[in-house]
């Protein structure tokens, strides 16, 4: 079994200024032909990954024109419209939403030591999500997100998990972290904050961590203890921020530990220096010698100017194959016996190498290149979890064409919130009150009929659930 992923980052909706808008227009759609072309010669995708800076500035417009291109995207992926994973970047704060007072608490943070930064995180977190200097600047991006079950786990925990199956009872588990809790126009390699609740997670028997952070690990000012928790227990870890292509394969000589970063590069980056790019990914496991290996192929793609449209990135490639396989050893996977898949011996022989792909062995885990990402966690349940697909439906028609007053009127109806309820609530409130009313009390049916006739005539739909259902 394969699981395909179109990896984006960057794409700036909003940026476009002094005419740009054309040309930009012109690259989004010419991505959208090349993603067509590689979904009928590799397969249908299983989800598209966007690792953060969606919008340019945070804006409600940004995200409307960004949630319409990823429906021509996910549509020519061959994947339903609600399969889109995304985390947020700096340029999804809104800056013009940061108070005086967060901006001060922002400085306090960024001259303190990782152990005082943690406490601090710890304490604003107990004072509840209306008070925290961290989310004013980031309500578009998270409405955004929940439409696609991306929104933070909690204010404390800013994270999702997703999982999917591979064969032998082996679990494919992507975690989406929050790299912009202290972010402003003063962000700086090693003055942001990335948190403990976030990178401390646990290697499990049969799963495969995966990580998708906006910004490296270099730029946080715990970064140190991040990277040795993400080296040793995540096998990949997906970043954007710097615009760049990359793909680094590190091993560690003490702990034996392999792990992959990949850089996603711009889709759409603002500074004329930087190209276009994107990554497709197929994520499969193998048995090779008696050991288990996670497997990525990566097909880099890169906007040749001269043509105007995309390809592969040869100059990466250093040849003329489409893509480099790349192996990842996996000593906590143990598949059940006759569900295991088996790959050949000589893997090199198989794919093209990527000149920057760089095989490192290191006496400290923070001198490997890993220390330029970030990454990972799992302690408590997700709202990304076990999601049906009617209720992924429910749940993106709910939060991509509901206004504030109509979901409210939605979630009334169902004793969801009381009947008193007439202001904006908190955003993890209105999240939790809709999983709640949905999976604990059973009102699936209930919810979808009080949805349709508050949706344009074009996407309401026969209701997909019982009226028993619970």
């Amino acid at each position: 079994m394969v699981h395909r992923f179109l990896h984006l980052s960057d794409i700036h909706f909003g940026q476009e200024k002094d005419g740009s808008l054309v040309k930009h227009n012109h690259i989004r759609d010419e991505l959208v032909a090349d993603v067509a072309s590689l979904a009928k010669s590799r397969g249908p995708a299983t989800r598209i990954l966007v690792t953060g800076d969606t919008a340019y500035s945070g804006k409600a417009a940004e995200y409307k024109i960004a949630t319409e291109w990823l429906e021509k995207l996910t549509a020519v992926c061959g994947c339903d419209e609600t399969h889109v994973s995304i985390i947020p970047g700096n340029h999804d704060c809104d800056l013009e939403a940061i108070s005086n007072q967060a901006k001060m608490i922002y400085a306090q943070f960024r001259v303190s030591s990782p152990e005082q930064v943690h406490a601090n995180l710890h304490g604003i977190s107990q004072d509840g999500e209306e008070a925290s200097p961290f989310l004013p600047k980031l309500q578009a991006y998270r409405e955004f997100a929940r439409g696609y079950g991306c929104d933070f786990e909690s204010p404390a925990r800013p994270l999702w998990v997703k999982s999917f199956e591979l064969p032998g009872g082996v679990e494919l588990r992507f975690f989406g972290f929050t790299s912009v809790q202290v972010s402003d126009l003063s962000d700086k390699i090693g003055n942001i904050v990335l948190g403990n609740q976030q990178y401390t997670i646990a290697e499990e028997k049969n799963v495969i961590n995966v990580v998708l952070v906006h910004h490296p690990i270099d730029w946080f000012i715990d970064k140190l203890e991040a990277a040795q928790h993400l080296q040793n227990n995540a096998r990949v870890i997906m970043v954007g921020h710097e615009h760049t292509m990359n793909i680094q394969k590190t091993t560690d000589a003490f702990t034996k530990k392999e792990w992959l970063v990949i850089f996603a590069g711009a889709t759409n980056p603002p500074e004329k220096t930087y190209n276009y790019t994107y990554n497709w990914l197929e994520f499969s496991h193998e048995k090779i010698n008696g050991q288990h290996y996670l497997i990525v192929e990566v097909f880099p793609r890169v906007w040749i100017q001269q043509n105007v449209h995309f390809a592969a990135d040869r100059n990466r490639l250093g040849g003329s194959a489409d893509s480099v396989r790349i192996e990842i050893a996996c000593p906590n996977l143990h598949p059940e016996v006759g569900q295991e898949q088996s790959g050949a011996v000589d893997p090199p022989q198989r794919a093209a190498t990527i000149a920057p792909v760089e095989e490192k062995s290191s006496k400290a885990s923070r001198t490997t290149s890993l220390t330029a990402q970030p990454l990972t966690t799992r302690q408590g349940g997700s709202a990304m979890d076990n999601d049906s697909a009617g209720f992924d439906r429910l749940r993106y028609l709910f939060w991509r064409y509901l206004d504030w007053r109509q979901r409210l009127e939605v979630l009334v109806a169902v004793d969801a919130l009381p009947k008193t309820a007439d202001q904006p609530v908190p955003q993890t409130m209105e999240r939790v009150a809709l999983e709640t009313a949905a999976r604990s009390a059973g009102k699936l049916h209930e919810l979808w009929e009080a949805m349709m006739p508050l949706l344009p005539e074009g996407k309401r739909a026969a209701n997909p659930f019982r009226s028993n259902e619970r």
